[in-house]
């Protein structure tokens, strides 16, 4: 299986853990990280294979809209929005409420978009 870590920015979403969890469940080692995270920072994560930008309902601080760093969308790295505008795309408005149809959302970008063996 080839190796590499998705990683789940967390721009608001009160549920990062539980789709790092979803992500684990395919055999694919995922952790979350700040959406301030600098190049430096994402560099000792080792390969990435694929951003999850994780917005949600604390989008906003102090009325400003939550963004990503530039080191997380200056990159070729194949990358899934969820109730995230950017300039990336939307792919998901919220995730679904249904384990299984989150679960298979989560493997087709797994295994279609970022090309890993998912179990």
């Amino acid at each position: 299986m080839e190796t590499g870590v998705i990683v789940i920015v967390d721009l608001g979403h009160e549920n990062c853990q539980m789709i790092k969890e979803d992500v684990e469940s395919f055999g694919v080692p995922a952790v979350i990280c700040s959406h301030e995270a600098s190049q430096e920072e994402l560099d000792s994560l080792g390969e990435i294979k694929g951003f999850i930008l994780n917005g949600g309902p604390h989008k906003s601080i102090n009325g400003f809209r939550v963004d990503a760093s530039e080191a997380i969308y200056e990159n070729e790295i194949p990358t899934y929005s969820v109730d995230h505008a950017s300039w990336k795309g939307v792919d998901l408005f919220t995730w679904p409420k249904d384990e299984v149809e989150r679960k298979e959302r989560i493997g087709k970008f797994l295994s279609e978009t970022c090309k890993l063996e998912i179990l």
